[in-house]
């Protein structure tokens, strides 16, 4: 009763303000991330500027803005996010040199090699945006402007453009604006008190990381990582912390999960006798996804990176609480808020923060993304890797082509998560390769084309090389869980 006591006068001396910011801010950041609402299809006129058309749709703020956007920017006649994008990485490149260049050629060699990749994907991303306005190319240049049947006979420009660039500089800044009310105003550390008895076993991890998880699976990978880039700089999350929230944790979001059941047939009732197999996708792959980041948390390379702090920052590590939870809980959130900048400042510095991502984001992803689709396209480098996976696959009674066609798709994955669903687009394939195509892309979470060079734009100290090793680490768990999960949901006679 005494700790009652203090816990409920402690909370007197919050001003009604402090009250209203944790609760209305608070609120307004779930509202953006996690409560669907529909919005009938629509077209907008404005003279001779036509918006793309917009189907209805159930989709929570930040996705239902980033369709706004692409419709009014890019799907209709006025199509000005080519040129956005191709700022963007003019940005990068201007950083590399004049803003930043400590940060490129003066750490790591690692870095001074994607300084020399981002650079290359400008250029890349010059001759597409060129192409886009002006319909010129050089002649050479006919592989990347070309159809290509592997790719629904998209070119490999119009593939990276359409398909990685445009939305992912769309999806960014749109999470971004909203970042702020969801993990500046108190929730993550309210939240985090009573998850944390459960975070820390399970994932060791903060409790503060499962809200994180969650923006985004509903949001997107980037909301997350600029999410815990800022809690890192602040000293709530360490190193470690960080590293293993932005690879096991991160994953893509709900509208990445969409396409791949599209792409795979998986939300297409007609297909198989009017089921719909939408939410059985959706949670299999949250939970494969939770049972791999808790045995990739516990091994090499994330169980041995050290527990330091963002340097210059205070440490505010998150406290054991098994008591007056309710209490800690409000006390916790309730000061933070009450040392909080106010809602202006702290989106001016999450999209400053966002634009440095951005940058690295629209020039890497120009560089990965189209050397990864090359490679697939034109030579059987990705075939040959992936037969790697040829013995786990092989556990779960694939064969013939359809054991290649699997092989290939892991491997894939580690360039564009889309890409391993359009190998089973058209013809026919069992329900059990469709299924997993579709889960491991999302559950191997490391991915080139935008993932990595997001994931190494912000501060927090990863290695390029972890990323592979946590890549093949978190793809062999993925298949060996969700191969037995495949195997009891369908039988290798559903063939469609």
């Amino acid at each position: 009763m005494e700790n009652e006591r203090l816990g409920s006068g402690r909370l007197k001396k919050y001003s009604a303000a402090t009250w209203l910011k944790f609760i209305i801010f608070s609120a307004f950041g779930v509202f953006a991330f996690f409560i669907n609402f529909y919005l009938p299809e629509y077209q907008i006129h404005i003279g001779s500027w036509q918006w793309g058309l917009v189907k209805g749709q159930s989709n929570v703020l930040c996705s239902h803005l980033t369709n706004f956007i692409k419709a009014a920017l890019y799907t209709g006649n006025f199509k000005a996010m080519p040129f956005v994008v191709w700022a963007i990485g003019a940005y990068a490149v201007v950083d590399l040199f004049w803003i930043r260049p400590e940060k490129a050629w003066k750490t790591t060699k690692i870095n001074a090699a994607f300084a020399i990749f981002k650079i290359i994907g400008f250029v890349i991303l010059t001759m597409i945006t060129v192409d886009i306005y002006f319909h010129a190319h050089f002649g050479f240049m006919n592989w990347l402007f070309d159809p290509v049947a592997s790719l629904n006979e998209n070119s490999i420009a119009n593939f990276v453009m359409a398909n990685i660039l445009v939305t992912i500089c769309i999806s960014i800044p749109a999470a971004s604006l909203f970042l702020p009310f969801l993990v500046d105003y108190g929730l993550v550390d309210f939240v985090g008190v009573f998850v944390r008895l459960i975070m820390r076993p399970l994932f060791k991890l903060p409790g503060r990381a499962a809200i994180i998880m969650v923006t985004a699976f509903l949001g997107n990978f980037s909301a997350g990582h600029i999410a815990v880039n800022d809690q890192y700089k602040t000293g709530r999350f360490t190193e470690r912390e960080s590293v293993c929230i932005d690879t096991s944790l991160s994953t893509a979001s709900v509208g990445f999960l969409m396409a791949l059941a599209t792409n795979t047939g998986l939300n297409n009732a007609e297909l198989w006798g009017g089921k719909n197999y939408w939410n059985t996708y959706f949670w299999i792959a949250f939970l494969v996804t939770l049972l791999v980041a808790m045995i990739g948390v516990r091994i090499r390379p994330l169980s041995k990176i050290p527990d330091n702090f963002y340097e210059g920052a205070e440490p505010n590590p998150e406290k054991i609480v098994r008591k007056d939870l309710f209490h800690t809980a409000l006390t916790e959130a309730l000061d933070i808020v009450e040392k909080q900048d106010n809602p202006g400042k702290r989106i001016v510095y999450i999209m400053k923060e966002t634009m440095n991502v951005l940058g690295t984001v629209s020039a890497g992803t120009s560089f990965f993304g189209t050397f990864g689709v090359v490679l697939y396209t034109f030579t059987p480098i990705i075939k040959w890797l992936g037969y790697i996976f040829w013995p786990f696959f092989r556990i779960f009674g694939f064969k013939g082509q359809e054991l290649t066609t699997a092989c290939t798709g892991a491997m894939i994955s580690l360039v564009e998560i889309t890409v391993p669903a359009l190998l089973v687009s058209t013809g026919v394939w069992s329900m059990r390769l469709r299924f997993m195509l579709a889960v491991l892309p999302v559950t191997a979470i490391v991915f080139l084309a935008s993932f990595v060079p997001c994931c190494m734009g912000t501060e927090v100290p990863v290695k390029f090389s972890h990323l592979l090793i946590i890549w093949l680490e978190r793809m062999i768990l993925s298949i060996l869980i969700c191969g037995l999960i495949a195997m009891l949901l369908f039988p290798a006679t559903m063939i469609a």
